[in-house]
């Protein structure tokens, strides 16, 4: 008969290999959903003026510009334009908005005539969920600095209340921007 130590070393080295390797991550993983209840994390706009500057991302589709606006008056304006080989996808406009002690993003669509995608009665918002280490994590988007001029955007495609993929968009910065008084 086995020692009980023995037999217990033996049934945990069983399971450590019928478990296999750790599964990889997903560009799910990048992304967190806002829960009712749960309060936005402090912070204030200068955690997130590192994206001040002119990005280009790569989407599925084709290149996107994204250009973010130094930070005035508690908020970071940004605008993107999203291309494919046959022209213009989208627009977007969107601030960072400090407010009550933390983050908001709020944003709008539009076509390439400018007519807006989302209904009239306001912007997507969009609050700050966490700030974890390079990562900002916004409700089903998340931007992670990957480097000094480089990050990438994890952002959860619904439809109605079901989740479809998460596109995961990486962008380098071609300028930055100075300003002075």
């Amino acid at each position: 008969m086995c020692p009980p130590r023995f037999l217990a070393a033996i049934l945990a080295s069983l399971a450590v290999v019928s478990l296999g390797p750790a599964s990889a991550e997903t560009p799910r993983d990048h992304v967190r959903r806002a829960e009712a209840g749960t309060a936005s994390p402090p912070a204030s706009l200068a955690e997130v003026d590192w994206l001040v500057g002119y990005w280009i991302g790569d989407m599925p589709e084709g290149p996107v510009e994204q250009v973010f606006l130094p930070a005035d008056k508690g908020q970071l304006p940004s605008f993107v334009r999203a291309t494919n080989p046959d022209g213009i996808i989208f627009y977007e406009i969107s601030n960072i908005i400090a407010q009550d002690g933390t983050l908001f993003i709020r944003l709008r669509h539009f076509t390439p005539g400018l007519s807006g995608w989302e209904d009239q009665s306001g912007p997507i918002n969009r609050r700050l969920l966490a700030i974890e280490g390079d990562t900002l994590y916004f409700d089903r988007v998340s931007f992670r600095r990957t480097g000094p001029d480089a990050y990438t955007v994890y952002f959860l495609n619904m439809d109605g209340d079901a989740e479809r993929e998460t596109l995961v968009i990486p962008f380098r910065r071609v300028a930055a921007f100075t300003f002075s008084d």
